[in-house]
């Protein structure tokens, strides 16, 4: 009995996801459904995704959805942006980028009080704060976030995994009893 329950334990320890939330770096992506920028920017982030496991993407698209559009706003308040700004913007730790363009430059607007949202720069932020420790989600908006969808989906199925482990770990010990009563 103690080793099936030590392999039990063994099991959900493989099959839960190793979270640590201090490693991680988050990123909000503000992004217009039609913008052809934002898709360049978004299918840029998930390539930097795997190369930098780390990081934690969560993506609002803000022409079509008036909760995404609130929370986009009382960010950009946060952060001194004026919301007239567009789409995309980006926000890592303490700075943000606006638009999106493949290159290098280091360039803040002071107008808008972000970054132009070159590649380079935002791989070298996510890099930065990857080598800090990480960096956690905004916390001065008063929106909750959505969970990712993935991220509900990897854990409903978690889940699922290990009930059916616990029922056969069940279903067996209790066929062991009646093989031992038959007996």
């Amino acid at each position: 009995m103690k080793t099936k329950m030590m392999l039990l334990l063994v099991v959900i320890y493989l099959l839960l996801p190793v979270v640590n939330a201090g490693n991680s770096v988050c990123l909000y992506i503000f992004y217009g459904k039609t913008c052809p920028h934002c898709g360049e920017e978004r299918a840029f982030l998930q390539g930097l995704k795997t190369k930098y496991s780390q990081l934690e993407i969560h993506e609002f698209e803000v022409y079509y959805n008036k909760a995404n559009r609130d929370l986009f706003n009382e960010i950009a308040k946060a952060y001194h942006i004026t919301t007239s700004s567009g789409v995309p913007m980006t926000f890592i730790g303490e700075k943000a980028f606006i638009g999106f363009v493949e290159g290098n430059d280091e360039i803040y607007d002071s107008k808008t009080n972000a970054y132009v949202g070159y590649s380079g720069i935002l791989e070298k932020t996510i890099e930065e704060y990857a080598g800090k420790g990480g960096v956690n989600c905004p916390s001065n908006v008063s929106t909750t976030v959505p969970p990712n969808q993935n991220e509900v989906v990897i854990s409903v199925w978690i889940l699922g995994v290990i009930f059916i482990v616990i029922v056969i770990m069940g279903l067996m010990y209790k066929f062991k009893i009646i093989r031992m009563e038959v007996r």
